[in-house]
């Protein structure tokens, strides 16, 4: 059984009813062994010899039934909780995903047509960045039992999360994670392969992968990415590499506006890719390579991405179905104040 006790508010109450129990055991303890009587005769000797009777006996039950109720809550408000095992045995897998977050992120991969009918719903077009964003939330969202990490990467690569199973952090470290975070000047897919295969290192699971997603080619690592691909293919990592966008040309968004519909403007740039490399990397390390023209390939890549990788047994203490189980000792609580009042305020109830 486990006491998961968090947040302000509990531990308000947990305080409060400790109190309350120090309180009402000094009360019963201090009381017990002294006679007090409910009532005064002018003879005593005349009840000497007079046996108490039940109702005497069990004068002090309502306190013991309030100490008692009071002990119970305390035990409720800590949460208990059942493991329905010691460990879970979960099917899982090991997955750092290698985010590129340098400035072609920016770019939108749309249709003239498409453009035009969303600038005339007064939208604009989703760029590269919020495309994966999207992509990765709804991704951790789906996962259950397996571990995720995640290094973002420009002109260097930084670890933004540890392998880990708290997909609510994941999530808002995603949710607040902008194209300005990291350097974006160049593209070090060597640097963000190295730092995701070290964070592989210690996993025990039988299936580690990496998910590559870069919509550029290699221009500023300090180690080539091959190189980190032969070394993943060794250590028995998966590369799997996604190309984000459409190869050429791509729509950068000005911070102009065209002057007779006050449209946002697009200009035309080059974007360097190396889908070359990128299947490369995949290749060696015996993964797939995809090409991610639009949002909707992205997220379909994604899927099948995962529908295709193997599971792995994983044993893990923060994945066990636990069971809430504090409304046994709240029930009773309830229970028991209520007997108390009851008793004390009719067959044993105390005269002054």
């Amino acid at each position: 059984m486990t006491f998961p006790v968090y947040g302000p508010w509990s531990w308000l109450g947990f305080t409060l009813l400790l109190v309350a129990l120090v309180f009402v055991g000094g009360r019963t303890l201090s009381r017990l062994g002294v006679d007090v009587p409910g009532m005064r005769f002018p003879v005593r000797p005349r009840l000497n010899g007079v046996s108490p009777g039940w109702r005497a006996r069990l004068a002090h039950l309502p306190t013991y039934l309030r100490f008692a109720a009071l002990i119970l809550l305390f035990v409720a408000l800590l949460r208990p909780q059942l493991a329905q095992t010691e460990t879970a045995d979960v099917e899982g897998i090991d997955i750092v995903v290698a985010f590129d977050l340098s400035g072609s992120m920016s770019s939108v991969d749309v249709s003239d047509d498409s453009l035009v009918r969303l600038q005339n719903a007064g939208l604009e077009p989703k760029n590269r960045f919020v495309s994966a964003i999207e992509t990765l939330t709804s991704f951790i969202e789906s996962r259950r039992y397996d571990r995720v990490g995640l290094v973002a990467f420009g002109k260097e690569a930084f670890l933004m999360f540890p392998l880990t199973l708290d997909y609510g952090v994941m999530l808002n470290i995603l949710k607040s994670m902008s194209l300005n975070d990291i350097d974006g000047s160049a593209t070090a897919i060597g640097n963000a392969l190295a730092m995701s295969i070290a964070r592989l290192q210690e996993s025990q699971a039988k299936s580690k992968i990496i998910i590559l997603l870069t919509d550029g080619d290699d221009n500023g690592s300090n180690v080539a990415p091959m190189e980190m691909a032969r070394e993943a293919e060794k250590r028995g990592v998966k590369v799997f590499t996604i190309l984000v966008g459409s190869e050429g040309q791509s729509r950068q968004p000005t911070q102009m506006a065209d002057f007779v519909t006050g449209r946002r403007m697009y200009q035309r740039i080059d974007t360097p890719v190396n889908p070359k490399l990128l299947e490369d990397i995949a290749v060696t390390t015996g993964a797939s390579f995809y090409r991610a023209t639009d949002p909707e390939s992205l997220t379909r890549d994604f899927q099948d991405l995962l529908d295709g990788l193997e599971k792995s047994r994983l044993v893990d203490h923060a994945a066990a179905e636990r069971t809430e189980v504090f409304h046994l000792f709240a029930l009773p609580a309830l229970f028991l104040l209520l007997l108390e009042i009851a008793l004390s305020q009719t067959i044993l109830r105390r005269f002054p």
